[in-house]
């Protein structure tokens, strides 16, 4: 008997929503003001997103919220991360430079500053209805949505 191999491409993994959030808040204030918004109750979760980026392991804060009206899961997910690293630089009178960092979850999507995943198997969901209530928030400079199958790395926004 001939053996047939799959492929992560062979199947369908792009059952959810995800909308790209443009704002300058902090992770906590972000996911408040949108649980004021929404009506929702986002939580931090216990472990962050770990996505290993050049060798080193990033961790991308997540906040998820479950909807029992929409039978939909949420997750807040920060796109990106700002990492403290230390440069050594020879000619310097200090001997050592620290400098920030910025790591992204979608290097595709490096303006958006957060993601709002919607796992929506049934395909029911309406995105807009959250796009016109954040668009209406002065501290979200912009909210649209992402096609999911153009991502090129979706394998990053699994969270189970």
């Amino acid at each position: 008997m001939k053996k047939k191999k799959f492929s992560l491409s062979d199947f369908e993994i792009c059952d959810f929503k995800l909308i790209g959030i443009h704002s300058q808040q902090e992770p906590h204030k972000l996911a408040y003001l949108i649980n004021t918004a929404l009506n929702a109750n986002f939580k931090r979760m216990e472990n962050d997103l770990d996505i290993k980026i050049k060798g080193r392991l990033i961790g991308f804060p997540v906040f998820d919220y479950y909807n029992m009206e929409w039978d939909t899961k949420s997750h807040l997910i920060c796109n990106r991360v700002s990492i403290e690293q230390e440069l050594v630089a020879a000619e310097n009178l200090f001997g050592t430079e620290d400098f920030i960092k910025t790591e992204f979850l979608l290097k595709d999507y490096k303006r958006v500053d957060y993601l709002l995943k919607i796992e929506d198997e049934l395909d029911i969901f309406n995105p807009q209805l959250v796009i016109q209530r954040l668009t209406k928030m002065h501290q979200i400079s912009m909210v649209y949505t992402i096609d999911s199958d153009a991502i090129k790395h979706p394998e990053n926004l699994i969270l189970d």
